[in-house]
């Protein structure tokens, strides 16, 4: 049996830049809290709640003056300001992609748009996109979400890093049609598109793909919904999760991974494949 590894797997630069200079942190100053995961992966959390790393649900549960990390997320800009307000050293490792967009935001509303944001509204990125619109912001997940009739005025469409592009497509389109006046910004992730082009060409030649990565992490569910339009697909966290039947009758596999999916793990899970079904 043939196997295929993408050639973009991996951290990504923006979940690279926050894990090491997470772990910078925990080892020069130690005990470091965090609102939410820092990334979208329970294996790299827990190993990172090993070196020091606490996960609250709340400002509230920071004591005053301890250290505090924004996630590559990024934060609402409301748990920033308590953040500040409690005396905490902050270190922001939020994606430097997403910064961006947060900057953009800002400049969208200081002239006079109402900004939509196409994505998942209970996706932490897109939480704090929309913390900045005060209330000329709204999230849609899907272009049948829509109204009939949108307000009068400037519109701006921004897009979650990682959401799926036909998706931003469907949803731009619809918008344009209901809009007379209306700015469309491109704001995906180029590295997220790559792995997505990746994943595509490989499913078009294989029998089956897996894909690694958090159940929780978007970009590694948008790649999984890619994979299944052109071939079968199955998703994992771990190598332990595989089950030599999904091999059966199989003759070719594709590997491709999450943004926030170790390069280590996903050569666990590729080893994993060769134990179950030998390669030719």
């Amino acid at each position: 049996m043939k196997i295929s590894i993408a050639r973009s797997t991996g951290f990504c630069s923006g979940v690279r830049r926050a894990i090491s200079g997470l772990e910078q942190v925990l080892e020069e100053q130690g005990k470091t809290y965090c609102l939410g995961e820092i990334i979208h992966n329970p294996q790299v959390v827990e190993r990172l709640k090993g070196l020091g790393m606490v996960v609250v649900k709340s400002i509230g549960e920071v004591p005053e003056g301890s250290r505090f990390i924004i996630r590559s997320h990024g934060l609402p800009k409301e748990d920033v300001s308590e953040a500040e307000k409690r005396d905490l050293e902050i270190y922001d490792f939020t994606c430097p992609k997403v910064k961006k967009t947060h900057t953009l935001v800002k400049d969208l509303m200081a002239r006079g748009y109402r900004c939509y944001i196409a994505g998942n509204p209970e996706h932490p990125e897109v939480k704090a996109i929309l913390s900045l619109t005060g209330t000329k912001g709204t999230v849609v997940e899907n272009e049948k979400e829509l109204p009939a009739a949108l307000p009068s005025g400037r519109i701006a469409l921004v897009v979650q890093t990682t959401f799926n592009p036909g998706q931003f497509l469907n949803i731009a389109d619809r918008i344009i049609l209901l809009s007379k006046k209306t700015l469309v910004c491109n704001t995906l992730c180029e590295e997220t598109i790559k792995r997505q082009k990746e994943a595509k060409e490989i499913a078009g030649r294989v029998d089956l793909v897996v894909v690694v990565g958090g159940k929780g992490s978007s970009n590694t569910k948008t790649l999984y919904q890619i994979v299944r339009e052109h071939t079968e697909a199955v998703q994992v966290e771990t190598p332990e999760e595989l089950k030599s039947e999904w091999f059966e009758g199989v003759n070719s596999v594709g590997v491709t991974s999450g943004a926030s999916t170790p390069e280590q793990t996903v050569r666990f899970v590729a080893d994993t494949i060769r134990t179950i079904a030998p390669a030719d």
